[in-house]
């Protein structure tokens, strides 16, 4: 098995502006759009080739997949489309494999030679990720686009839960861009296909026709537009039943950020539920405030693309009234991780805008401090706790979501806890700065945390004045500054992990699942999870990739092994 390769930023989109206001791409020797005319174009080949908006009047949720998302045009004319041609009570997932993304400028350059879309493109740029590798999902109200940055033969094999009703292929010419219209990829296009999904492409070329044809559509040559003579339009009929049990109405056991986001992926389904919590047992989330930082890791794996794809996702998911402070400081515990961090920021596999590394430190530029008390709030919360017999008899589904209390729960998933204190103390750094611990400005004080230790047979909850201590004196080492205790209550509570340290979303049987083993990365993480825990139940593609969705629910993860 090869050595993973370095975590880096996609390959770049080259582009040649010489054509006025028409990027064109120079690997390729062909151009994304035509000025004159090219939103006409985009309507007439892959919207009206896959009969929209028709084709979604009777769809609750519509998928549209499309091969090579250049700079976008193809997505926006089909919001346009949807807004105009959809009912609110309908979802439109939109999903885009493309392995040479545009950064931010090129995007906008591009996206200006139509004002008629500015309201839309507006909204993408404000929410594009960049040339970052992997899965992105992209929320619009009733529309989501998922934009996979990969090569496409990898892409369309990781993806998961993909049944597309329409494709747009709109890759480069099978001339310029073999492998894109390979009979390989038409295969998996087919294997990824609703029964009678539409495709359109503006290519006639005898390669592409076989290569539908092969891989079971029927495929017409159709009239072309403007100097193009011809067009194809193909369609595909698969035996393919539709398997996810629906969700009538869920249970949702813990008011952490975990079940909370769960709520949030529920609500803008319209699906019912209800959630209960033990306030016996204070989530980390009720903490003054919770940093948004990503994980990071030099090699390029799956999990990998996860931890940043989660980070970029959290970034948007939280509103502009949470956010309390906007860049964090790093420090190095060892001269070993400052020669990571440097690493870190060379590879700037998030982009340059996102960190850099100066003075020994790395600077997080984009992370958040945010207050849990201002996120995904708006629901009512049940003080109960959770019976099985009940939940079995009202529910369809239950998400456990309880982080400490699933040792009891849920015991097979043989948990690792570990005790966490926050303290206070004067403020010793004007920006917010993690450490092993951290240390935030709140209100002219430093929120000072934490402590990190097993479980003992003390009650975890209880306040230890010897822990305030630890805190505050990790942070005088640390700042080389006098810590002193300020007047505030300290709060302890507990942090649930995994034995690897990766998230899990478990299938317990019986319509129940358990999202857990968040541990200090609760924000960064649940948003993204349990979007992908509730599209997974509900039929649709999923925001991870096949084999980080696998890994997290891998049963022989919670074997009990010494």
């Amino acid at each position: 098995m090869a050595d993973p390769r370095p975590l880096t930023q996609t390959p770049e989109a080259t582009l040649d502006w010489s054509i006025a206001g028409a990027p064109s791409a120079t690997n390729f020797d062909d151009i994304y759009f035509s000025t004159s005319g090219g939103l006409d174009e985009t309507r007439a080949v892959f919207l009206e080739g896959c009969n929209l908006p028709e084709a979604w009047v009777d769809h609750p949720v519509f998928t549209v997949a499309e091969l090579g998302f250049g700079s976008g045009l193809n997505f926006l004319a089909a919001w346009q489309m949807w807004e105009a041609h959809s009912r609110p009570s309908q979802r439109l997932h939109f999903v885009s494999f493309e392995k040479f993304p545009f950064d931010q400028a090129q995007l906008k350059r591009a996206l200006s030679a139509w004002p008629e879309l500015e309201p839309y493109s507006q909204r993408l740029l404000a929410a594009w990720p960049g040339r970052v590798r992997g899965i992105h999902r992209l929320d619009f109200g009733n529309l989501t686009l998922t934009v996979i940055h990969d090569d496409v033969l990898n892409g369309l094999d990781q993806v998961n839960g993909l049944r597309a009703n329409a494709w747009f292929l709109d890759g480069f010419g099978p001339s310029s861009n073999p492998d894109m219209w390979s009979p390989e990829v038409m295969q998996r296009i087919a294997a990824h296909s609703a029964n009678g999904a539409r495709a359109a492409t503006f290519s006639v070329a005898g390669v592409v026709r076989r290569a539908l044809a092969s891989a079971g559509f029927t495929v017409r040559k159709m009239p072309g537009f403007g100097r193009k003579r011809h067009r194809l339009e193909a369609e595909i009929k698969v035996e393919r039943p539709y398997i996810a049990a629906p969700i009538e109405r869920a249970l949702i056991v813990g008011a952490g950020i975990a079940g909370r986001s769960l709520a949030r992926a529920l609500d803008i389904r319209g699906i019912a539920f209800d959630i209960i919590d033990n306030r016996d047992h204070p989530a980390a989330s009720g903490n003054p405030a919770a940093l948004i930082k990503p994980r990071f890791d030099l090699q390029d794996r799956p999990e990998s693309r996860f931890f940043l794809a989660a980070y970029l996702h959290a970034l948007r998911a939280y509103p502009e009234t949470a956010v309390l402070d906007r860049g964090i400081t790093q420090l190095p515990k060892t001269e070993k991780e400052a020669v990571r961090f440097e690493k870190l920021a060379t590879q700037a596999a998030l982009g340059e805008a996102h960190m850099t590394f100066a003075d020994g430190a790395l600077n997080i530029h984009s992370a958040l401090v945010i207050d849990p008390n201002r996120v995904f709030n708006g629901f009512d919360i049940r003080e109960e706790a959770y019976d099985p017999v009940q939940a079995k008899a009202n529910y369809s589904h239950v998400f456990l979501a309880a982080g400490y209390g699933l040792q009891k729960i849920a015991p097979d998933l043989h948990l690792r806890l570990s005790r966490g204190q926050l303290s206070w103390a004067n403020t010793v750094w004007d920006r917010p700065t993690a450490y092993g611990g951290y240390a935030v400005n709140l209100d002219g004080a430093a929120l000072v945390g934490a402590t990190h230790d097993r479980l003992d047979e003390r009650d975890p909850f209880s306040l230890r004045p010897e822990d305030d201590v630890r805190n505050l004196t990790a942070l005088s080492n640390i700042s080389k500054k006098t810590s002193v205790p300020f007047d505030r209550p300290s709060r302890a509570s507990v942090r649930v992990t995994s034995r690897d340290t990766l998230p899990i979303l478990a299938d317990l049987g019986e319509n129940t699942w358990a999202i857990t083993g968040l541990g200090s990365r609760g924000f960064t993480f649940a948003p993204l999870l349990a979007e992908a825990l509730v599209a997974d139940l509900c039929g649709e593609v999923g925001p991870l990739d096949r084999q980080v969705r696998d890994l997290f629910s891998a049963p022989t993860r919670f074997d009990n092994k010494a």
